[in-house]
């Protein structure tokens, strides 16, 4: 079962200028990530994208995805350079139907004389805010004991500047 999208990805998602990347991983298990401006926010509460070429190493990273159960991950860098990660599973490939042919008709207006391969559906299963800031800060909560050695030697140093101070 998926998750409902923040408001805050939901705005992201809606922006046309915020940098959409789909990662997908192939048969042999090897990654691959496209930009795709073209991912939106379905009325269910999935995502969607277009994708235009039927033979694309994107298209057959999702053929595997769904084939194999494998996660698809989605980053979103919005124009305030704001980060955003959502993990979910490719559940449909729409390539017939009412559907498809919407997509295409609007495709062909936006793009030209090109073709449309596959509507692929994402359910999104996790999401969270990845700017550095926010993830750094979540991290040191969560685990306040990891700290890189040199960064402990320099803590230590101020503490002993201060004392002799």
């Amino acid at each position: 079962m998926g998750v409902k999208l923040s408001a805050e990805i939901q705005t992201a998602l809606s922006d046309p200028k915020t940098v959409k990347i789909v990662a997908g991983v192939d048969a042999q298990g090897g990654p691959h990530a496209a930009f795709k401006d073209s991912l939106r926010l379905r009325k269910d509460g999935n995502l969607e994208y277009d994708e235009i070429i039927e033979s694309s190493d994107a298209n057959k990273s999702m053929v595997a995805s769904i084939w194999f159960d494998r996660t698809v991950a989605v980053v979103l860098l919005t124009k305030d350079h704001r980060s955003f990660l959502i993990k979910g599973k490719a559940v449909r490939a729409i390539i017939s139907g009412q559907e498809f042919r919407e997509r295409y008709t609007a495709v062909r207006e936006k793009l030209g004389d090109v073709d449309l391969s596959t509507v692929w559906v994402i359910e999104p299963f996790f999401e969270r805010e990845d700017t550095l800031e926010k993830r750094r800060i979540e991290e040191e909560k969560a685990h306040p004991l990891l700290r890189h050695v040199d960064r402990l030697v320099q803590v230590d140093r101020l503490a002993q500047q201060d004392k002799i101070s």
